[in-house]
């Protein structure tokens, strides 16, 4: 009897466990789906801007302008990424915010991809805009679904770059 009670209560519980586990392997193959981000052409880097999400400073841009530029090549909303292509050498952005201006430069090589990574700090009176460099393991640990900066947000150059055609 005792044999009959236990196969009885798991197969009603079997079609539980099934309705569990089935959208936890749906929730690991799309976490799975990573962003495949594609080499730069031929005799050029890139740079793959990209801003953590969060509350802190939700409602600010981080404005990314070359050094000594007027014009942004683009702004980071909260969770967003862009990809800049570039000749090899030394290069200088800038990220400006009402509080402060933050600046690094990078030495972006040939058939590379180099990551950094735009945050807003407390500041006083606003969110300060900080860039440093970071790595493709920092960036797919933030960003568990990138999405790309919207296209009216970026220079002509990097809109070319990030949404071709």
């Amino acid at each position: 009897m005792k044999k009959l009670l236990t196969a009885a209560v798991l197969a009603a519980a079997s079609p539980l466990v099934l309705s569990v586990a089935a959208p936890a392997a749906m929730a690991e193959d799309k976490a799975d789906a990573q962003l495949e981000i594609p080499a730069p052409p031929p005799g050029k880097g890139q740079v793959l801007f990209y801003r953590t999400g969060g509350l802190s400073g939700a409602a600010l841009g981080c404005a990314v302008f070359d050094v000594g530029a007027e014009d942004k090549l683009s702004s980071l909303g909260a969770g967003k990424y862009f990809v800049l292509v570039s000749d090899p050498g030394p290069r200088s952005f800038t990220v400006k915010s009402l509080e402060t201006k933050d600046a690094l430069t990078l030495e972006i090589e040939e058939g590379e991809t180099q990551f950094v990574r735009c945050k807003i700090k407390t500041g006083f009176m606003s969110g300060r805009a900080d860039i440093a460099p970071s790595t493709e393991k920092e960036f797919r640990e933030k960003h568990k679904n990138p999405k790309m900066v919207d296209a009216e947000d970026m220079s002509e150059a990097v809109r070319q770059t990030n949404y071709p055609g």
